[in-house]
């Protein structure tokens, strides 16, 4: 066991990590909340990441994407995210796809997936991730957030699909009214990363077929099933 895992080992168990080492994961989104996923899945030690995201880097991503920086503006979020990966851990296989996820590429992009991080901004592509996963093996783990709240959900073929938390819904969330300061897709990446280490490890008890909804304002939490 390298050193880097150390402090892994009593929260995750030996086996648990040992299993973390051979998941590819991926990451549809590399801007707010998928840059802090793709930051810790690399320091977590997955076999390979797969990050899908056709955007660019502009000035209003710097409040609160980790990735961006005031000398990388202009260029690919996946690219940027491929350059951290190799800074934070070499061993670890990054691809980057700079393209739109849809319905039609998924099977393409997420075939050797194990988990899907939703980490998107795009009701009608978080609708096709869930469509994608209920018709495969796969786990998607959900995470949105706006200004002080933060939802996270996990979704398989044996749960309803994501259409029960967004209903006739569509195009793009809240954030694009209540805004996204740096807390909100820190604290949901987080959460998302927790999902996942839960589920990798066999421990706790993951969100399967329920959302986690937080309120920082009021700082009360509720979980249902949806």
């Amino acid at each position: 066991m390298e050193k880097r895992y150390i402090k892994n080992i009593g929260t995750l168990s030996l086996k648990g990590q040992g299993r973390v080492f051979q998941t590819t994961a991926a990451v549809v989104g590399a801007g707010g909340i998928g840059g802090f996923i793709i930051e810790g899945l690399a320091r977590l030690g997955v076999k390979e990441i797969i990050a899908i995201d056709k955007d660019v880097f502009d000035e209003t991503n710097l409040n609160r994407q980790v990735l961006s920086t005031v000398s990388n503006l202009g260029s690919p979020k996946v690219i940027e995210a491929e350059k951290r990966v190799k800074e934070i851990n070499p061993r670890v296989h990054f691809q980057p796809i700079s393209q739109r996820a849809c319905l039609e590429n998924l099977p393409d992009f997420l075939g050797r997936a194990d988990y899907i991080f939703d980490a998107t901004d795009n009701i009608e592509i978080r609708k096709g991730l869930s469509k994608f996963v209920q018709q495969t093996d796969k786990v998607l783990i959900h995470g949105g957030c706006a200004g002080w709240y933060v939802q996270v959900a996990v979704i398989t073929k044996y749960t309803p699909s994501i259409e029960r938390l967004f209903g006739g819904v569509s195009g793009q969330g809240a954030e694009k009214v209540l805004g996204n300061p740096v807390f909100a897709p820190m604290l949901t990446a987080a959460l998302e990363l927790s999902e996942f280490c839960k589920l990798v490890s066999g421990k706790g008890k993951p969100l399967v077929g329920r959302c986690l909804v937080v309120n920082l304002l009021t700082n009360e939490c509720r979980v249902f099933e949806f």
